[in-house]
């Protein structure tokens, strides 16, 4: 009951920090219209935006037209991804700087994350209030890596996107306990494609298939380099019989050559 206590209080904490302040959440310069801009024109002009051509599965930025050549391989198991900026230079500092020291930067990625599902998911209309409900989840960490951190960036990200969703019409809940992590998995940054389907296979666990059955869910995430921790959560989701699963990240890692 107290860890629920401290959790409500924190999350208040959270959704007034959303709607009040007074400096860019990156550089901390002066803003006069925040929240509707939470960053400074200086700061926002640094990032890399994922507009141009796009994988139609993974959703990262590519050389060419059509699927890229990592999902021609081995096609992961969500039915799209989604991201609004490619993890290269100050967008991947930014985003890296939620887990390590400024979650306040998830207020502003998670917004245009959830602006990206609405302007590139094709059923996205389907969830118009009053239609069905999008189920929100987002990828979860152990409890003792839950611990160590303070919060998960994941859930800040999936928590602001499911808010945003509301505020532009569509009907969008967090489901922050239906998928489990059961066990830490190694860190990945050095790993190829093949070791990171490895080193997350069996590590995430859903608690409440019930309710992922014939849903739509989008699967949230800060970043997307290999797409391996979203395909096996994904496959966890469809096991349990979820109709669609989408991934949401706020960046993503681009086709190499």
């Amino acid at each position: 009951m107290k860890l629920d206590f401290f959790k409500k209080i924190k999350n208040r904490i959270y959704d007034t920090c959303a709607k009040r302040g007074y400096t860019c959440d990156a550089c901390k310069a002066e803003l006069f219209d925040y929240p509707t801009h939470r960053l400074c024109e200086e700061c926002e002009s640094k990032l890399r935006l994922n507009n141009g051509r796009s994988c139609e599965k993974c959703g990262r930025m590519t050389l060419a037209e059509g699927v890229c050549l990592s999902c021609k391989s081995r096609l992961p198991r969500f039915h799209r991804a989604y991201s609004p900026f490619v993890y290269r230079g100050e967008s991947a500092s930014f985003i890296n700087r939620i887990k390590t020291g400024n979650p306040t930067l998830a207020l502003y990625f998670a917004e245009k994350m959830a602006d990206c599902l609405i302007e590139r998911f094709d059923g996205i209309e389907d969830f118009a209030e009053g239609g069905e409900e999008l189920m929100v989840i987002p990828v979860p960490l152990t409890e003792e890596r839950l611990r160590l951190r303070g919060y998960n960036q994941a859930w800040l990200l999936a928590d602001r996107v499911c808010k945003r969703l509301t505020e532009k019409g569509y009907c969008a809940k967090l489901y922050e306990d239906v998928l489990q992590k059961t066990r830490d998995t190694a860190q990945q940054k050095h790993m190829d494609y093949v070791s990171r389907l490895e080193n997350v296979a069996g590590a995430y666990h859903v608690h409440d298939r019930k309710a992922c059955r014939g849903r739509t869910i989008v699967l949230v995430d800060d970043i997307m380099t290999t797409g391996a921790t979203g395909s096996e959560c994904a496959s966890r989701l469809q096991s349990a019989d979820a109709a669609k699963v989408l991934f949401l990240v706020g960046a993503a890692l681009p086709e190499r050559k």
